[in-house]
């Protein structure tokens, strides 16, 4: 009984496993056909991915190549522009080199030049010095003759004195000792002329044009008015401060200071009328009777005439024209006395100033530098004698050998001044 029951499951088990293998078998293509189909996608979409990456790849490396060859190109332009501007500087340098050594050349031709200059200026120095010294003393003595005679400029005739004694005493030549006196007895002289104060007589002259223009004329013009309007707004403030004190002289006295406000009243009115009445009858002394038919104009033309007349006497002052100036100032003074009203104290000043002027010497005489320009002469001489001594004394001393060489007339060689041949 047991054995049939553990029969019974064996042969109850052999239908069931059939079975499920044969459903195992079925389920298993299945599942290998789905995982094959996965497979197939994720390949696929590898291939895109693969694809697109190696696209983006040779894109990227397209755009390089392209950004490469655009260097290349920009680059390769650099190199030639560096290559053409290298080749014009080197040819520029070149060029400078060129000029460098023309310059070279061209300095030391100049300097060769120079020297040889300098040896002959050296050469004239040391044989000429005294001629080249008595140009330089006659030049300045000849500046100094021009400042006297042309404007008597003593000042500067003294400065150029002073510049030849000075270039004297540097030289120390014991041959020019008596042009150096000369100098020294004309600077003396210069020194002791007595000069004109022009500044002081310029600014007289200025005040005396102010005047003529200021002082009124024996009939009223324009100027006179013109002080006359000056002068009334002056005495207005003395009156209204004397109305104002009698006022409060009258408000503090009473009756008295309406008394003494009538008595002023009535002086003031006296004045005013004997001022009027002697207004109407004027007697004056005068010379030319043209003067009181000037009209307005003509007094302006007047003024202004005897102003160019003081002008004119000025420039005559800077050009020491002693009549010009005397002739000027006496027509202006003659003119102030004759049209002017004596009676302002600036006609009178006008006066006194232009007669003052007048008697002023403006003319000096002048110490002339004929010693100086003598003394020069002189020098001159000897020096010209002296060379023209001693070349035919070098030429006179081999035919005549026995002749004496302590004759001051016949020098030797040796005993010639060393530069006297050379000048």
């Amino acid at each position: 009984m047991s054995e049939s029951d553990h029969s019974m499951p064996s042969s109850s088990s052999d239908p069931v496993s059939p079975a499920s293998a044969l459903a195992s078998a079925q389920a298993s293509p299945r599942q290998s056909s789905g995982f094959g189909r996965l497979l197939l996608v994720v390949l696929i979409l590898l291939a895109l991915v693969l694809g697109a990456a190696l696209y983006e790849q040779n894109r990227q490396y397209r755009v390089l190549k392209a950004d490469f060859q655009r260097q290349h190109s920009e680059n390769s332009q650099l190199i030639q522009d560096a290559r053409s501007q290298a080749a014009q500087a080197l040819s520029m340098a070149r060029e400078q080199a060129a000029q460098v050594d023309s310059l070279r050349s061209t300095l030391e031709s100049t300097s060769n030049q120079v020297q040889e200059l300098d040896q002959a200026l050296q050469l004239m120095t040391d044989s000429g010095s005294d001629l080249l010294l008595l140009n330089d003393i006659d030049h300045l003595v000849t500046i100094a003759q021009q400042q006297l005679s042309l404007g008597g400029n003593v000042a500067n005739a003294i400065i150029s004195l002073e510049a030849a004694q000075a270039q004297l005493a540097r030289a120390n030549r014991p041959n020019l000792a008596a042009l150096q006196q000369s100098i020294n007895g004309d600077l003396d002289r210069l020194r002791a002329v007595a000069t004109i104060n022009l500044p002081a007589l310029s600014a007289q002259l200025d005040q005396l044009s102010g005047l003529i223009g200021s002082a009124p004329l024996l009939v009223p013009d324009v100027v006179a008015a013109t002080s006359h309007d000056a002068a009334a707004p002056a005495a207005a403030p003395a009156g209204a401060a004397a109305g104002s004190e009698s006022d409060a002289a009258a408000s503090s006295t009473g009756w008295q200071g309406v008394l003494q406000d009538g008595w002023h009243w009535t002086r003031d009115a006296a004045a005013q009328v004997t001022q009027d009445l002697r207004g109407l009858l004027d007697i004056r002394r005068v010379g030319d009777s043209a003067a009181l038919l000037m009209s307005p104009d003509q007094a302006q033309r007047f003024r202004e005439g005897l102003k160019q007349r003081a002008v004119t006497a000025q420039l005559a002052l800077m050009m020491h024209q002693s009549r010009i100036w005397k002739t000027e100032l006496d027509r202006v003074a003659q003119a102030i006395d004759q049209r002017y009203d004596m009676r302002a104290e600036s006609s009178r000043q006008a006066l006194k100033l232009a007669r003052a002027l007048h008697d002023m010497p403006i003319e000096i005489a002048m110490p002339a530098l004929d010693n100086s320009l003598a003394a020069i002469a002189a020098a001159r001489d000897a020096e010209a004698a002296q060379d023209d001594a001693t070349p035919d004394d070098s030429d006179d001393a081999p035919d005549a050998p026995a002749q004496n060489p302590s004759d001051p007339a016949v020098q030797t060689p040796a005993a010639a001044p060393a530069g006297a041949g050379a000048v």
